[in-house]
Order: structure tokens, then C-alpha cells, then sequence
């Protein structure tokens, strides 16, 4: 029996059909396995990440996130440049950088100098300085009343409602910090801290946070000793009984709503 030659479109479709299954051939079948391991990160949340060889980390969410430190404010030097969510700084527009908390993340500020708070938006990493929380723009600085002075110690709580507003809304509590006392030189604001600290351990109360914040202006440095957060009422009076019985001064308190 004679073949006859296959037309040419039958062909081309059977070398384009070798050819397929030639290559299907030497595919491996993708790992999807080693895929669950890597993480899927947005704008600005790469973790970890390095800055000046200090290495740092990105938290894997904010919730419930609530911590005493120091802020500092960013202005004419970087107006105009990216974030490190790729948005433009604006000096005059309320945000914030900070080293660990999720892009975005919406916060709440206190100055405890002034009980002023403000809420806004994390968009940008920083401060990289071990003695800072959080770095705000220069508007946000304004509001909260320290844009005339370089440092202030301050309250940095995520907005659970906001970052997660799929969850059931939680009863907010309030809480309650204390300072102690404030030196112009650090080592009387150590001493200070060193009996504190005896202090609470003496009466089991351990778990409070001390801290040494300062409160920089053109002119001087204050270097105060806040305790907290603490949130109870009770055990806060308790505490403030304790350190004017030990004759350590006379706490002022602050409460962040």
C-alpha cells in the first residue's frame, strides 16, 4: 500500500506535537512544598532587612501591639523622597516610620510630656538609633507638641479596629503611666531606676516596666524615669503608695485612654 504524504498544515501540527511532549518530558514537577515556607511580603515589609549592618526584623502583625520609647520627628531632609512603601514623604502630612511594626499600620501616639496623642499611619521604616521608638513626621510632631525640640517620650499603641477591622471589636482599656522622676544628667536617673526596679521585685511587682526616656530641646537633655504600662487602677495606687513610702518621690501620672 502506497503512503500518501500528509498535507502540510497535518505536518506542522504533528511536529508542534513531538515537540511538546519532548519538553513536557524534561520538566521537573514544581516543590509546591518548598513555596509554604516563603513569605509573601508588600512594600516596604521585606524581613529581615539591613540598615547601617544592623540587622532588623518586620513583625509578623500588629495586633495588640503597645510599647514606651522615645520618638523623634524627620522633615526638610527628606520631604520629597520615597518611603519605604514607595508613597512620597510630606513633611506637612501626618506619618510615621518605625522599624518593626507591619506597612501599614495605623497607631496611636501620646506625648506623656503633654498627654497630646495623635493617630496616623506607619509608611516608612526607621529611626535606626537604639535609644528611639518611632520617628513622626514633622506635622505630627506639632500636634503632638514636641516640633521645637528634638525627642519626646511617648506611647505607641497599633489600632486593632483599624488594622483588623474584620475582628470583633475589643473593650478598650486604659492605661496608666507614672514618671518618677527627671534628671538632667543620666546617672542620677540610673540610681533612680536601680532602686525602683529593688523596689518592685521586693513586693513582686517585677513585671512593670521602668524605663529611661529623654526629653531633648535645643538647650538641654531630661532624662525621666517612666514606669508602666499598667493597667490597673488599683495596683497603679498601690504603686504610687509604695514609692512615697520608700521616699522616692512623688509619681506623675499619666493615663492614655
Amino acid at each position: 500500500m502506497t503512503m500518501r504524504p500528509l498535507p502540510i498544515v497535518a505536518r506542522i501540527i504533528t511536529v508542534v506535537c513531538i515537540l511538546f511532549l519532548s519538553a513536557c518530558e524534561s520538566i521537573v514537577p514544581a516543590d509546591t512544598t518548598a513555596y509554604s515556607a516563603v513569605k509573601k511580603f508588600t512594600a516596604g515589609n521585606k524581613t529581615p532587612y539591613v540598615v547601617f549592618g544592623e540587622t532588623y526584623e518586620v513583625l509578623p502583625e500588629s495586633l495588640d501591639y503597645k510599647e514606651i520609647g522615645v520618638a523623634s520627628w524627620y522633615g526638610k531632609k527628606f520631604h520629597g523622597r520615597l518611603t519605604s512603601n514607595g508613597e512620597t514623604f510630606d513633611m506637612f502630612q501626618v506619618s510615621a516610620a518605625h522599624k518593626s511594626l507591619p506597612i501599614p499600620s495605623v497607631v496611636k501616639v501620646t506625648n506623656l510630656d503633654n498627654g497630646k496623642s495623635i493617630q496616623l499611619r506607619v509608611n516608612d521604616r526607621g529611626p535606626f538609633h537604639d535609644d528611639r521608638l518611632i520617628d513622626l513626621s514633622f506635622e505630627a510632631a506639632q500636634v503632638l507638641g514636641f516640633a521645637n525640640q528634638g525627642t519626646a517620650p511617648v506611647v505607641v499603641e497599633a489600632i486593632n479596629d483599624v488594622n483588623y477591622p474584620n475582628l470583633k471589636p475589643a473593650v478598650r482599656k486604659s492605661s496608666y503611666f507614672l514618671q518618677l522622676g527627671a534628671f538632667s544628667r543620666e546617672t542620677g536617673a540610673q540610681i533612680l531606676l536601680a532602686k525602683i526596679s529593688t523596689l518592685l521585685e521586693i513586693n513582686e511587682l517585677g513585671a512593670v516596666e521602668v524605663n529611661i526616656l529623654q526629653s531633648e530641646s535645643t538647650t538641654s537633655v531630661l532624662h525621666k524615669v517612666w514606669m508602666g504600662p499598667i493597667d490597673n487602677e488599683d495596683r497603679r495606687e498601690d504603686i504610687i503608695q509604695l514609692v512615697r513610702t520608700a521616699k522616692l518621690g512623688n509619681p506623675l501620672k499619666v493615663v492614655v485612654d
